[in-house]
């Protein structure tokens, strides 16, 4: 059985590994920058601050791949890191010419990659920064030989007025562009995770059918294979009982074995209505109200505290069968808590209003530790009394016909179980 449930989980890159491979992609175009101004002797402020820099950026991308932390401080740390990569930048940039050099368009990947790691307002605060970066480049005085031309076409005061148009056009369209990649890629992001997120609840829910099909199988060769063995016992009874060895023995052995033919029976009926179809809608109060009854006849010993109430408002459930099931499989996990702890009881509140139904079970057992709470019901798990199915299937089903489950610690002890419905169930 364990192998049904198993399937290998592939695991996403660490954001913090994906901004350093980013990193080290532009520690790479630094480097290339820098050796192609040597090559062709490009007028650099100070070698040395420029070296003194990139060894900066190098050790701060290493100390990367050394920091361990929680989420909140990651993400802080992420920011941190990006803003370091916008202000490094922005100084090799002024030590190069300014905004007169021709890698100026760089600036723009520190808005891109705060795009994609961060949501929308974040990257427009990083394009804020980018341009407030830039218009400070504007500052450095322009060395290169075509704003050196600018400068001869300008002879008259008059003539400076297209080069201060040229500047001014300059600083609108990075300011243009710097918005633009924010605003598409966070939109392209966020779409991308919107996606994800469905495929992971689709993948979750595929897994989760994949494992009630294995059980369902399981149950029903069981079913198949425990006819003959039931119907030679009962042949067996019969013998014991003209024999007249221990009458009431054999009653009692009979009255067991008639209901184990009832449940193989029972199983046999529900799964021939399932193939055929014909399962017919019904109130969704009422099949819950008729459960819990047929629940309270198979377990006498649990007494019950019920409050129900209903506005009769519309609200009605197709599969019953499978309703009814999940509801046993938690009351019986109520109740076992409940003898657990020597409390034979539980409290049962249903209120259907405006076409939502909220069932509360409360048990009087222990309690669970959080951890163990909060994985409940979510896969299945090895217990104590058996595979642990019953609390996994119970959620599927209740899930599958619109239904939620939610379990908490009570303020003195149990458990309370929260089933709700909104709308009309499947």
């Amino acid at each position: 059985m364990n192998s049904i449930f198993s399937r290998k989980e592939v695991k996403a890159d660490h954001p913090i590994q994906q901004l350093q491979r980013f990193r080290w992609v532009l520690i790479a175009l630094e480097l290339f920058a820098s050796l192609i101004g040597y090559l062709l002797e490009y007028p650099i402020h100070s070698w040395s601050l420029l070296c003194f820099v990139i060894a900066v950026h190098v050790f701060t991308n290493i100390s990367l791949k050394l920091w361990r932390g929680d989420k909140g401080s990651e993400q802080r740390f992420i920011a941190i890191s990006i803003l370091i990569d916008l202000f490094m930048i922005t100084a090799l940039l002024a030590m190069t010419g300014g905004a007169s050099n021709g890698f100026v368009a760089i600036l723009l990947l520190p808005v891109a990659v705060t795009a994609v790691l961060f949501s929308a307002l974040p990257s427009y605060l990083m394009a804020i920064l980018a341009i407030g970066c830039y218009s400070l480049l504007l500052q450095v005085p322009l060395t290169t030989d075509a704003h050196a031309m600018h400068q001869h076409h300008s002879v008259e005061p008059a003539g400076t007025e297209p080069f201060s148009q040229h500047i001014s056009q300059m600083w609108w369209a990075f300011s243009f562009s710097a918005f633009i990649v924010s605003w598409f890629i966070s939109a392209q992001t966020q779409r991308i995770r919107t996606t994800s997120a469905q495929l992971t609840t689709l993948q979750q829910k595929q897994l989760q059918h994949e494992q009630v099909l294995a059980v369902a199988t399981y149950a029903a060769n069981a079913a198949h294979d425990l006819a003959t063995p039931l119907q030679n016992l009962v042949l067996l009874t019969d013998e014991l009982t003209e024999q007249q060895q221990d009458p009431a023995l054999a009653a009692d052995l009979r009255q067991q074995l008639q209901r184990c033919q009832q449940i193989v029976q029972q199983l046999r009926t529900n799964a021939q209505q399932l193939r055929k179809g014909e399962l017919q809608s019904q109130p969704l109060y009422n099949a819950i109200e008729h459960s819990i009854q047929l629940w309270l006849v198979s377990r006498p010993e649990i007494s019950m505290e019920q409050h129900f109430s209903s506005d009769q408002s519309p609200l009605t459930v197709t599969d019953s069968i499978s309703l009814a099931a999940a509801l046993f499989n938690i009351l019986d996990n109520a109740a076992d808590a409940s003898l657990q702890n020597k409390e034979p009881k539980l409290s049962l509140t249903m209120q259907q209003l405006n076409s939502q139904l909220e069932l509360q079970i409360r048990d009087y057992g222990p309690g669970l530790p959080d951890k163990d709470l909060a994985q409940l019901g979510k896969r299945p798990h090895q217990s104590e009394q058996g595979l642990g199915l019953g609390q996994f299937l119970a959620n599927v089903s209740i899930d599958s016909l619109g239904g939620k489950v939610e379990r908490e610690n009570c303020a003195a002890t149990g458990v309370l179980t929260r089933i709700v419905f909104n709308g009309t169930p499947l």
